[in-house]
């Protein structure tokens, strides 16, 4: 149960009261415990990430809060740096996010050391090897799309403002096409390795996260590509698409 949807739910139940209070009592140990941290200017990434996991689970996965409490922990200068983008990145994967995601992924960005920088971009090298081209830059693909099934003023942001890609174009088109919309597109973007926050190669999405154009960011798109109506899947698969987005994105 979500505990941000107990805490404000008006009249509770004995046991929805005991469980409030319980997270209640919850929360003010782990906001000691990332005081603690803070105090002692802890770089046990484990630690940090633990009691940040501790927090998502307390406000539900759907809840900004606490990303709300990242930045204003971020901001009073409480989280070290070598652990500010990894506990970012958690909370983006995990959690839920608002607007001010860029802005704080960009702040971050910066505060990163030059070694730091040439640590990470030799990692990547090694890793994602067969991804890079001539030039060095990370090859990557984006879908996106406008008007969910047609019907919704819903749409992904502008590729100059986008920061999540993928290592897989399959995976980008499932996701352009996923809602039925009235225009689905697949770009395929080069990405310098500097740019480049976070990866896996791991997870089924093979997400890539980094610095958005419009943010400084060297993006250049190499390919757009519409997909036809007729690739998006089986019709009678819609209303079910439709549930699901009424579930996941407008909860």
């Amino acid at each position: 149960m979500d505990g941000q949807n107990v805490q404000n739910s008006g009249v509770l139940t004995p046991d929805e009261a005991k469980l409030a209070d319980f997270l209640r009592v919850r929360e003010k140990q782990v906001m000691e415990d990332i005081r603690k941290l803070a105090e002692e200017s802890s770089e046990d990434g484990v630690a940090w990430s633990r009691a940040f996991t501790s927090l998502s689970r307390i406000y539900g996965s759907k809840s900004d809060e606490t990303f709300k409490w990242y930045k204003y922990f971020l901001r009073k200068g409480m989280i070290p740096q070598p652990v500010q983008m990894s506990l970012l990145v958690q909370l983006y994967m995990d959690a839920s996010v608002d607007e001010g995601f860029v802005n704080t992924f960009s702040r971050v960005m910066k505060n990163e050391t030059p070694q730091q920088r040439q640590d990470r971009m030799a990692e990547m090298k090694e890793q994602l090897g067969a991804n890079l081209d001539e030039d060095g830059c990370l090859r990557l693909y984006r879908g996106a799309f406008k008007r969910a099934f047609a019907d919704r003023d819903d749409s992904s942001r502008p590729i100059d403002r986008a920061f999540c890609f993928t290592l897989d174009e399959n995976t980008a088109k499932q996701y352009a096409i996923v809602w039925y919309p009235e225009e689905a597109t697949v770009y395929k973007v080069k990405v310098p390795c500097e740019d480049v926050a976070w990866y896996s190669l791991y997870d089924e999405e093979k997400t890539v996260i980094a610095l958005p154009q419009y943010k400084g960011g060297g993006l250049q798109v190499l390919e757009e590509r519409q997909i036809p109506a007729e690739e998006y899947g089986p019709q009678e698969e819609k209303s079910a698409a439709r549930q699901a987005y009424r579930r996941v994105v407008l909860g």
